[in-house]
């Protein structure tokens, strides 16, 4: 009886491990990205946060785990669109959580969100604030408890993304031109940002064999 209730118990731990797994990796639909720097580098973590062994039991680790994540989604939402309100944050959510699904990025929310955080390195983060001071600075206790909420609520299925951003994989804020939007499509702008997904490869040669033919000296 003994061994059969740990089996059972067992059971019982690796099934519920799969539920917050589930929830961690990919519980809301997906949508978008962040593009305001070059690709250069990434790290699944802070640079200034040790890598510490994490110990427990498999239900214990998963809770961490999906803690770690609603935090560090709360930090992108905070520090790029708490001016935003909702709509603006649920589209930097989107942006984010559409990267782990893409082969080009990290595959959890803390790697895609601290990707290109090295030590000393205050640019060349996909996410500015990552490495430019931001974190160091003192929070709006009530905008930072309100995207805290809205993170954990994405996190565990509590809030459900619809896709407001048309499927972006980018985003720049209003009054900048960074060279790579002129090959993807726009897709929205949702208060100070506007959104973008790849073009298809066909559409980019178009683009470029364009871009080369108005640059051509008349003849």
């Amino acid at each position: 009886m003994i061994d059969g209730v740990r089996t059972a118990h067992s059971r019982a731990d690796w099934a519920l491990v799969g539920a917050l797994s589930f929830l961690v990796l990919g519980v809301a639909p997906l949508v978008g990205v962040n593009l305001y720097t070059d690709r250069s580098g990434g790290a699944e973590s802070p640079a200034a946060e040790p890598v510490r062994t994490a110990q427990g039991s498999p239900v214990e680790l998963a809770g961490a785990q999906l803690a770690a994540e609603s935090q560090c989604l709360a930090e992108v939402m905070y520090y790029e669109a708490r001016g935003e309100g909702l709509a603006g944050q649920k589209a930097v959510a989107e942006v984010v959580l559409r990267r782990i699904h893409n082969k080009n990025y990290a595959n959890t929310v803390c790697g895609v969100v601290h990707e290109g955080v090295q030590p000393g390195r205050k640019s060349g983060c996909q996410f500015t604030f990552a490495c430019d001071g931001s974190l160091n600075h003192k929070r709006d206790e009530e905008a930072w408890g309100q995207a805290r909420l809205l993170a954990e609520k994405i996190m565990s299925g509590g809030v459900r993304l619809g896709n407001q951003t048309g499927s972006a994989i980018a985003y720049h804020s209003v009054g900048v031109s960074p060279p790579w939007s002129e090959n993807m499509l726009r897709t929205a702008q949702i208060g100070n940002h506007i959104f973008y997904r790849f073009m298809p490869r066909d559409q980019v040669a178009q683009a470029r064999q364009g871009s080369s033919a108005d640059q051509s000296p008349p003849s």
